[in-house]
């Protein structure tokens, strides 16, 4: 009860203070008690949401976790897989590690490194497709954690990978048609095979000599394999958290430079996954349209996605731009328009045929729409939408059309923009930021999963049964059953206290 809530970090500190947590994690490794690991584990989790204490619960908990919850729950096990064991323990202790994955570099190493970790995510995750048991907290807080691992995968072999200028095989992705590659400043084809070529030789010589063996570990992570779990989450799933982390563990997958990216985004083609992400840019939850968004954007590097994406996604993509009407806009977030906005240049780049559709899905109207009302958005969304104007200029032999339409040069380029594509930081660079993939995790904005209160604390002194919530995942802890008939009211917060008080006291 004293960790319950974000307004009680100082409480959690406290704890933290007193020596709480190797105590906690203690009992946690000694205790065969399953509501003894129940109690401990909520207060694990409680705790995991305080940012300061995210490399303490790594330090001195993740391998008991790992080791004594997460594993044999899993049902994991690399010589006789079992079933998973989808308890209230397992579901603390994976929204321990949601929480705790979110924390950084020093967190992704730790996490990917521990041994077992991965396999048993991903084998849950497996698990819950194939039992269709996916809708529930503890495959969301799997996928959250995956999602999170996923991030700047290519650090472990280059932490620096991003600050580099863009790679060739980056900019043009699967085989080009003639000059038709995939950014601002790739240059004619001929120079670029070279690299290309003596680069996909590194990285296949790399791959291929890890699969003498059976991929395991941290490498699962962005094996083309994976991209099966994620897209089946995506068709099949209803909850928008879940939802969210899978759209961003494809987003981030996608977004590196290394070979394992390049056959993450084939993979995703041929899987039939574009039209999958396409049909989620429809929904009305905005961040997984956000993550949705950003994984196309991040898809389009491939040179035949971009084809499909520009073929049968510019409308859905188009319709998420703001309209002027104030009830179609509403529901979208800045990021998301950004999202967008980055797919849509990238798409139309190097293709006038895409540059015709935008046009003709009315793109040009809801971009200006976005210019003329500096005050309402982002600056970064100003640019990008500027940007996207410039750049269907920049398609010589449209120019007629789009007067034909009643657009003139000004409405496409402004002053400001072309004064910024002049120059060595323009966004018609490779390494500008609308050029580059985009990447991301999931903060503490969604990863503080609190133990909830209950919602019936005056009604009755008896737990009320799991009708009066919306799904079972949402049963707060406090009103799970207890055994040996333990029916008492718990008090406000997330789990009993302790000594159990007489049922008449607690009702009162």
């Amino acid at each position: 009860n004293l960790s319950y809530g974000r307004q009680n970090d100082e409480n959690k500190r406290a704890i933290k203070n007193a020596g709480g947590i190797p105590s906690l994690i203690n009992l946690l490794r000694k205790s065969s008690d399953g509501e003894v690991k129940e109690l401990v584990t909520g207060v694990l989790w409680n705790l995991s949401s305080c940012e300061d204490l995210k490399k303490s619960i790594i330090d001195d908990g993740l391998s008991v976790v790992v080791n004594n919850i997460i594993i044999p729950h899993s049902g994991w096990d690399p010589t006789s897989p079992g079933e998973t064991c989808w308890s209230t323990i397992f579901r603390n202790a994976s929204g321990v590690l949601r929480n705790v994955s979110s924390a950084g570099e020093y967190a992704r190493k730790k996490l990917r490194e521990c041994e077992g970790l991965v396999d048993s995510l991903l084998y849950v995750v497996k698990s819950a497709i194939e039992k269709s048991n996916i809708g529930n907290k503890s495959v969301e807080n799997c996928v959250c954690v995956l999602r999170n691992l996923s991030y700047r995968c290519q650090e472990v072999e280059d932490p620096n990978y991003d600050k580099h200028p863009l790679p060739a095989q980056s900019r043009v992705g699967a085989q080009p048609k003639g000059d038709n590659l995939g950014c601002f400043g790739a240059s004619k084809k001929k120079k670029e095979t070279q690299p290309v070529q003596q680069k996909e030789a590194a990285s296949t010589s790399r791959s291929t000599t890890q699969r003498t063996e059976p991929v395991k570990g941290m490498e699962l992570l962005w094996q083309p394999e994976v991209v099966q779990s994620y897209l089946s989450l995506l068709q099949s799933c209803s909850n928008p958290e879940t939802l969210e982390a899978a759209a961003g563990a494809l987003q981030n997958l996608a977004a590196c430079y290394w070979q394992p990216s390049i056959e993450i985004r084939a993979a995703v083609r041929k899987e039939k996954g574009l039209p999958i992400l396409v049909e989620l840019l429809r929904m009305e939850v905005d961040r997984v349209v956000c993550a949705v968004a950003t994984a196309l954007r991040n898809l389009a590097i491939d040179q035949r996605n971009k084809e499909l994406i520009g073929k049968y996604a510019m409308r859905d993509l188009v319709q998420k731009l703001p309209s002027g009407n104030p009830q179609h806009d509403q529901g979208t977030s800045d990021d998301t328009i950004a999202a967008v906005l980055a797919t849509l240049n990238e798409v139309i780049k190097k293709n006038a045929e895409f540059s015709r559709s935008l046009l003709e899905a009315g793109g040009v109207e809801r971009l200006m729409n976005i210019t003329r009302q500096r005050q309402k958005y982002t600056p970064r969304v100003l640019k990008f939408a500027g940007q996207v104007l410039f750049t269907m200029w920049q398609h010589q032999e449209l120019r007629e059309v789009y007067k034909k339409h009643g657009w003139k040069e000004q409405d496409f380029v402004t002053k400001t923009v072309a004064a910024r594509n002049a120059g060595p930081n323009s966004p018609n660079n490779a390494n500008s930021t609308l050029n580059r993939p985009m990447a991301s995790q999931g903060g503490t904005r969604y990863e503080d999963r609190t133990m909830q209160r209950s919602t019936n604390m005056n009604s009755a002194s008896r737990s009320p049964g799991p009708s009066i919530y919306q799904r079972g995942e949402d049963i707060p802890m406090a009103d799970m059953s207890y055994p040996e008939g333990g029916t008492h009211a718990p008090p406000p917060g997330g789990v009993r206290a302790y000594p159990p008080a007489p049922v008449s006291d607690a009702a009162r």
